[in-house]
């Protein structure tokens, strides 16, 4: 098992090949093929950064779009960041790319809070996509080859490197897998393929857990009221209001209503026309406006319950295959974000 010196670096259980570092310069269809599944932050960094590393990757994802919870759908003309509402900058890593987004107009800064876990931060700047949140994981995918709407239900290892397959369809062949997904998923994945994790691997992922949120996206039929946009609530079924119209992203009233952990562990596997009226009904004393129409989203695994601070877990099955996701990074879009360059860089050292 090796480890870096340094906190929040990648995490390897099986040491990779020793001799000098490998090529990839010349023909593509020489280079080793990674497949990444996952079109969130983590997947999609780690395609860019491998890119950069001179090696061809194919991300997959079973959406219609990019962005994972990074997401912003339109309905009867008004639009809604219904997942991840914005994101801190801490590291310089982040810090590099966020302000090439600002200058691109594709981020900006929605408005100033004290970090909660840390106050003595002060007032730090939280960022939005200027277009909605999945306008910046759009943005990151430009040039990448990304297939969406295909489905993966198993990882196998096979005699030339590693597969993914649905079913009895192989979806793609490569020299080595980046998994993305949360990590029930991801078990699923291996599990369902007959791969061994290693014990370490099991043991830290067997602590790994998540809370759900559901989420409500809700007309109204005039401005919110809100102040600054947005409001987080300390009691009741809701966690967070935010006006989407006043964020700059919806031409239309449009409110994103999320709730607690606890009502979501409650109504989770309850039809959302049971649960969407309640969330409504306790958001509509605080607007300035009535809510005319509403649907409900499920967010499964909306926030890690636990996190490790590894940037990314790889062990050989057949070929290199990297774990990597927002749970490996302290959460959140920063930690997606880590956790993908670190995918990318721990893929290049097992290769």
């Amino acid at each position: 098992m090796v480890r870096p010196s340094a906190v929040g670096g990648p995490f390897l259980i099986s040491v990779p090949r020793s001799g000098p570092r490998r090529s990839y310069e010349g023909e593509e269809s020489e280079r080793p093929r990674i497949f990444i599944v996952g079109a969130g932050m983590a997947g999609l960094t780690a395609a860019r950064r491998l890119q950069q590393l001179g090696l061809p990757s194919t991300v997959l994802d079973k959406g219609r779009r990019v962005g994972g919870r990074m997401a912003t759908r339109t309905l009867d003309g008004a639009r809604f960041d219904h997942g991840a509402q914005h994101f801190s900058v801490r590291t310089e890593a982040f810090a590099g790319s966020v302000d090439s987004w600002t200058e691109d107009g594709i981020a900006a800064v929605w408005f100033r809070s004290r970090s909660v876990s840390n106050p003595d931060r002060g007032r730090e700047p939280r960022f939005m996509g200027k277009e909605g949140m999945r306008s910046i994981p759009e943005h990151v995918a430009a040039g990448l080859d990304v297939r969406l709407a295909t489905t993966v239900d198993r990882l196998e290892a096979t005699a030339s490197g590693l597969a993914l397959a649905a079913g009895s369809e192989l979806v793609g062949e490569g020299s080595g897998v980046i998994l993305t997904p949360p990590v029930p998923q991801i078990l699923s994945l291996v599990r369902a393929g007959d791969i061994s994790l290693p014990p370490e691997v099991a043991a830290m992922l067997a602590e790994v857990a998540y809370d759900a949120t559901l989420a409500v996206l809700a007309r109204l039929d005039g401005p919110s009221g809100l102040p600054d946009g947005h409001l987080s609530l300390s009691s009741g079924p809701i966690a967070w209001l935010a006006d989407n119209q006043q964020k700059g992203i919806s031409p239309l009233p449009a409110l994103t209503i999320h709730s607690t952990p606890e009502f979501a562990s409650t109504y989770l596997e309850a039809d959302p026309a049971e649960w969407t009226p309640i969330l409504c009904a306790a958001a509509s004393p605080r607007l300035g406006a009535n809510i005319t129409a509403a649907t409900g989203h499920r967010w499964r695994y909306a926030q890690p319950r636990t996190t490790l601070q590894d940037g990314a877990v790889g062990f050989h099955a057949g070929g290199p295959v990297v774990l990597a996701g927002e749970v490996f990074a302290g959460a959140r879009v920063e930690g997606a974000f880590q956790s993908g360059l670190a995918a990318a860089e721990m893929m290049w050292a097992m290769l």
